[in-house]
Order: C-alpha cells, then sequence, then structure tokens
C-alpha cells in the first residue's frame, strides 16, 4: 500500500525492486552480522552504513562466482604458509582450494616476498 499513486505498468519493477533491497539487507544482518547502530553522530551512521554497503557489494559478488561464501572460507582457513625473514613461502594447495582459485580465475604465488 502507498499514499502515492503509482502508474500499474509502474507496479511490477517496484515490486522487485523492493524484493532486491529486502534481500540485500537480509544479507547485511544475518550474513555480514550487521550490529546495531550505536552512533553519536550522522558521520559516524553514514561512514558504517558505506562499510557495509561496500561489504555486501563484494559479498554478493563472491556469492554469485563461488556459490557459497561461508564454505570458500572454510576451505580458505587451511591455506597454509612459512613466514621467513625476507619471504613468504605458500604450501601446497588442497585439491578443494585449487577448484577454488580456479573459479575465481586467481593464481596462487609460491612465493611472496615480505
Amino acid at each position: 500500500m502507498s499514499s502515492q499513486s503509482i502508474e500499474r505498468d509502474q507496479l511490477i519493477p517496484l515490486y522487485y525492486t523492493r524484493q532486491f533491497v529486502e534481500k540485500a539487507y537480509s544479507y547485511s544482518k544475518d550474513d555480514l552480522s550487521l550490529l546495531p547502530l550505536r552512533v553519536h553522530s550522522e558521520e559516524a551512521l553514514r561512514g558504517y552504513l558505506f562499510i557495509i554497503f561496500l561489504s555486501l557489494i563484494v559479498y554478493m559478488e563472491v556469492q554469485k562466482e563461488i556459490g557459497s561464501v561461508e564454505m570458500a572460507f572454510d576451505t580458505l582457513r587451511n591455506l597454509k604458509c612459512k613466514v621467513f625473514d625476507k619471504e613468504i613461502v605458500i604450501q601446497e594447495l588442497t585439491k578443494e582450494q585449487k577448484k577454488l582459485f580456479e573459479k575465481i580465475a586467481d593464481i596462487v604465488p609460491n612465493t611472496m616476498g615480505i
């Protein structure tokens, strides 16, 4: 219901827009653990919402490419490396990690400088 008059041909697109926004906020609240807002200034509120909005965009893009962000993080949790004085040597990837990096078309180097 709305107090504004809306053309019939605009009802369905408005409904789908509303549904998309509700789904996006659902991701923010449930998957990104959006905290209750306890801010003391409008600038802090705007900054917090901007950070949440950016993280939501990244989350949705990863979700679209990979399918399950939680499973991807569980897989990447076991990514190991050895840290030396001048470089970091990445250990051999597991089968699941290789598949994940292939999906996102990213190359994992064998070593990285510090």
